[in-house]
């Protein structure tokens, strides 16, 4: 993978295909790698980008995890590669960060699709935090990324996604993973979502127990003009447990806005 160097941060990144340029943006715990699928599907028509945040796979982690210095990361990281307004596909966390990358740069987005994500999880979102670290004082991080993955993907997911969301959180160190959830499950962002002035498609599986469709269907009130999309058979991860359905929900809209853009 190729590295640029951003903010203090070592970032490792996906690059393939020509067109309109695409973002994608990776959940907690897992990295570009999540993409692949994506990265394939869309290289023909897209300039496809994928990024390892700080703190996960082949990035650095010098300074701190939070939803707000992996916004600021990715934003440089664009400028830094001389890209200009993209289209985005944030997942999960993604979503929070995405509308953080938004307020600072604007002008960096083209459209965007929020997927199985939140605008804000309130008193949930502690209690997570708090449930979080008590597991994770008591087992391993392999452990706990069986358990997790378990828990969040579709039981008709492909097993090799699986067994790659196994290794990637189990990669990471108990106190990173703790660092970036900490903000992650805590953020608000709901006042930003609101503001978002781009078409935004909101997708979300309908066995999605992470982040439940009522939680998309809070952003989809949120944002001015935004559709919903729920994904039958699919659950947290929604491009990992259905990638036919995924692809489906979200390529219609990246192809009508990157025509108009055009």
């Amino acid at each position: 993978m190729p590295k640029i160097d951003v903010n203090g941060e070592t970032l490792a990144y996906h690059r393939a295909g020509k067109g309109a340029p695409l973002l994608l943006i990776h959940s907690l715990g897992t990295g570009a790698w999540m993409w692949a699928g994506e990265i394939a599907h869309f290289s023909d028509r897209f300039d496809v980008i994928a990024f390892d945040a700080r703190g996960h796979g082949a990035s650095t982690h010098n300074g701190p995890v939070t939803i707000d210095t992996i916004a600021a990361d990715l934003v440089a990281g664009l400028k830094s590669l001389g890209v200009g307004p993209a289209h985005v596909v944030a997942i999960s966390m993604g979503g929070p960060i995405a509308s953080i990358m938004y307020a600072k740069a604007p002008e960096a987005f083209a459209s965007l699709v929020i997927a199985d994500s939140f605008a804000r999880q309130g008193e949930a979102g502690a209690a997570r935090v708090k449930g979080l670290e008590e597991t994770l004082a008591k087992v391993s991080m392999r452990d706990y990324a069986t358990s997790y993955a378990q828990g969040t993907l579709h039981r008709n997911a492909p097993a090799p996604h699986m067994e790659a969301l196994i290794a990637s959180v189990a990669g990471m160190s108990r106190e990173t993973y703790l660092e970036i959830a900490r903000s992650v499950f805590t953020a608000d962002v709901a006042a930003l979502m609101a503001k978002l002035a781009v078409p935004v498609r909101v997708v979300v599986g309908a066995q999605d127990t992470r982040t439940p469709p009522a939680m998309s269907e809070e952003i989809a009130g949120l944002v001015p003009g935004a559709d919903l999309k729920v994904i039958p058979d699919a659950a947290h991860l929604a491009n990992l447990d259905s990638p036919d359905g995924f692809r489906a929900a979200i390529e219609p809209f990246l192809a009508r806005h990157a025509a108009k853009a055009a």
